[in-house]
């Protein structure tokens, strides 16, 4: 997938009823291709057309859903606007053929929840955190709810969702042998952990901090594009992982699982497999930097993931070597 065009950004927007005198301006290229709507009266919305074959018509139209039922439910997230033909999703192809699905959300407003203090945040986001996966087990799914799952076939796999975290002619032979050790010795102990109820459902997929906006003293959760079901900690790795190796890591670490635990729980046999949904998330995002090379997020990101890695995976093994 190649970045969208304004131009057609703007076939996009008008299928929502923008005109053609509101501005248009470019936000993110990543998994999707996002902009920001200003209308001439001053409202603003999320244009985001969608990545072609990443997410299927049936999941985009259960992502929305999910965000309704979190707002039903008093966890604030965008409002989907329907189209002029009363449809939320938009079909249209771009000058080569191309079939692209767009939507188009409220644009949520707000300061990151990381501007609030050091560890105090991390606390917050432990408690969405919780509340989210609480909503996610109890709630009824329609009939036609599908999302795709980040299962150990998803994130160690053969073909991994995100791509090979292991190209040819990128890592030394003894590092190349050292990322298929450790994503075997993942699978076997997400094997191991399993899937009841109290370890496994639906989650967010990505939240971290700079997709949870504070307004008026209330946290709004934005980009629900990987939501889907996984492990509870997944979701805590996700958050976590970017600082991984930072001096304040344990610290993080210690606010989120309490802010977790007012309102969730947590095994301490689960959390003590925190290194391993690190790790896995590592592997993730790497094959990530290789299959979106087109996108300047995965561009800047590359090479800085390739040099860490050969350390991260020796430290991995040795882990799992003594905690058996």
């Amino acid at each position: 997938m190649t970045r969208i065009d304004d131009a057609l950004a703007r076939a996009a927007a008008a299928r929502f009823g923008i005109s053609p005198d509101s501005e248009l301006t470019f936000v993110r290229y990543g998994e999707n291709t996002t902009f920001r709507v200003r209308t001439a009266d001053g409202e603003m919305f999320a244009l985001r057309l969608n990545r072609p074959g990443y997410q299927t018509l049936e999941a985009l139209r259960s992502e929305l859903t999910w965000m309704a039922a979190l707002r039903a439910a008093g966890i604030r997230t965008a409002v989907a606007i329907p189209g002029v033909d009363g449809e939320e999703i938009q079909h249209l192809a771009d000058a080569g053929g191309q079939t692209h699905t767009a939507m188009m959300l409220t644009w949520v407003t707000g300061v990151p929840l990381s501007s609030l203090g050091a560890f105090a945040p991390w606390e917050q986001l432990g408690e969405l955190m919780a509340s989210v996966h609480a909503h996610g087990a109890t709630w009824r799914r329609p009939p036609a709810f599908t999302r795709p799952a980040w299962d150990a076939a998803a994130l160690v796999g053969d073909s991994p969702r995100w791509g090979d975290p292991d190209p040819d002619g990128v890592f030394a032979p003894d590092d190349r042998a050292a990322i298929d050790a450790c994503r075997s010795e993942v699978a076997r102990r997400l094997s191991a952990i399993g899937t009841d109820g109290s370890r496994y459902g639906l989650i967010h997929g990505d939240l971290g901090f700079e997709n949870v906006l504070i307004d008026d003293g209330e946290p709004r959760v934005i980009d629900f594009d990987d939501c889907g079901e996984s492990w509870f900690l997944h979701e805590l790795a996700v958050a976590l992982y970017p600082h991984e190796g930072k001096s304040d890591f344990d610290a993080a670490g210690d606010a989120l699982v309490r802010g977790y635990r007012r309102r969730g729980s947590l095994h301490d046999a689960t959390l003590a497999e925190l290194p391993t949904f690190l790790m896995a998330r590592r592997l993730c995002t790497l094959g990530w930097t290789f299959s979106r090379s087109g996108t300047e997020h995965a561009a800047e990101q590359r090479e800085r993931r390739i040099r860490t890695t050969p350390a991260a995976l020796s430290r991995f093994l040795a882990w799992a070597q003594g905690n058996r």
